[in-house]
């Protein structure tokens, strides 16, 4: 069976890399919280062989970078992410990147069986604490402004 064709938000088109190096798991992870979002997700990347750091699961193909296209704050993205993974009871067997600072903020997702988070400010990691913290006063910054 084609896990491709039993997606409802994604195609083998979008930028995965390998589409057939995709992990299936990660991919009905993702199409489930799309569908739960109810906005549309841009892929950056999926399965990679270089331009992540060394074990990177993008290179085994269980990763994925993201963002969301909708109005909300990334920090109010990054609360239902965190909401829809407790909700389908993953958040203790996935990794969780939030890099809040750039033009277009963005989420890596990866389905490496453990618990990972962190975050990514200025060009380098920090804690994942510390990115939404980050992004919570950025909005609140815009907001004022």
């Amino acid at each position: 069976m084609d896990i491709w064709n039993t997606l409802r938000h994604f195609k083998r088109t979008e930028r995965w890399g390998d589409p057939d190096m995709m992990n299936g798991l990660l991919l009905l992870l993702l199409d489930e919280i799309r569908n739960r979002i109810d906005a549309s997700i841009i892929i950056h990347c999926g399965f990679s062989t270089t331009g992540h750091v060394k074990k990177s699961q993008h290179y085994a193909g269980n990763a994925a970078d993201f963002h969301i296209i909708n109005s909300r704050p990334f920090y109010q993205q990054v609360r239902h992410i965190e909401e829809i993974l407790a909700e389908l009871q993953v958040d203790d067997c996935v990794g969780l990147g939030i890099y809040p600072d750039g033009n277009t903020p963005y989420f890596h997702l990866d389905v490496r069986g453990s618990q990972a988070r962190w975050g990514y400010l200025y060009g380098a990691y920090c804690s994942y604490e510390l990115a939404r913290q980050w992004a919570e006063r950025q909005a609140y910054k815009e907001e004022q402004a």
